[in-house]
């Protein structure tokens, strides 16, 4: 098992990736077709839940696109079904502390490196036990910053051992500064931003982040990001629409076509 999107971090190449909410397999299967290194699906979030995760995995198979799934909880039953139903890594929420960042390498590393029982169904399916050989070093764990203690506590999560990367989530982070979301321009949050890379970079970490678009995630890799999303499937769905909307709309009565006839 190779881990596309971990090689290019690990080399420190720019990734964009795409994040999924919605537990439609036609949807994953076309976000996966768009030039994307990784797709997130959500389940901390998403309207999706596990069930939804072990038709989702497989129908984006054979593409290559790194599959991560955010689990709803840094929980060791969580992190290992997610590992094992198929994804390549996981992005753990709510990472506080270096117990917390600790708890979600342990879950993620088999035996010495970790505690992840052993159990991987669909990469044993696919690939034969030979899978545990490179399971520890081909699983990416992407811890969140996203909080004020977390923020606070951002020195000593960053060089807990194991962990790949450290992941924002913008919006949070806003919440946690005290500052209303979005305001991404805020010297709080611009200066946690400075600190969260220079943490990443102190430590040989990845550094990512939730991009709520395509310019964010154009915005974050200039200043330093390894790997952005540049949107979700809903917001894709959303924006779409609007733009056919106001289209159909500001189109003149003059220019439109007659209707002729009718059912």
């Amino acid at each position: 098992m190779i881990n596309l999107a971990l090689q290019k971090w690990r080399a420190k190449e720019p990734s964009l990736g795409t994040w999924s909410n919605l537990p439609d397999i036609h949807m994953a299967e076309m976000l996966c077709r768009q030039g994307a290194d990784w797709i997130c699906f959500d389940l901390q979030h998403g309207l999706m839940d596990y069930s939804d995760l072990t038709r989702l995995l497989p129908a984006i198979t054979g593409v290559p696109v790194t599959p991560l799934v955010r689990v709803a909880a840094n929980q060791p039953d969580q992190i290992g079904k997610a590992l094992d139903a198929g994804a390549q890594g996981v992005i753990v929420p709510m990472v506080n502390n270096a117990a917390d960042a600790k708890r979600a390498v342990d879950a993620c590393r088999y035996p010495p490196q970790g505690t992840r029982s052993c159990g991987p169904m669909r990469d044993a399916m696919l690939e034969g036990m030979g899978y545990l050989a490179t399971a520890n070093e081909q699983v990416a764990c992407l811890v969140m910053i996203e909080t004020e203690e977390g923020l606070r506590n951002l020195e000593e999560i960053a060089a807990v051992e194991g962990v790949d990367g450290l992941f924002v989530g913008p919006m949070d982070l806003c919440y946690g500064l005290g500052i209303a979301p979005g305001s991404f321009t805020d010297p709080s949050f611009t200066a946690a931003i400075g600190r969260i890379l220079e943490a990443c970079k102190t430590n040989g970490l990845a550094a990512g982040i939730f991009g709520l678009s395509g310019e964010m995630a154009a915005n974050s890799l200039k200043q330093g990001f390894d790997f952005a999303s540049i949107g979700t499937d809903m917001s894709f769905i959303r924006a779409g629409v609007a733009q056919a909307m106001t289209a159909a709309k500001g189109q003149n009565k003059e220019d439109a076509p007659a209707v002729r006839g009718g059912y």
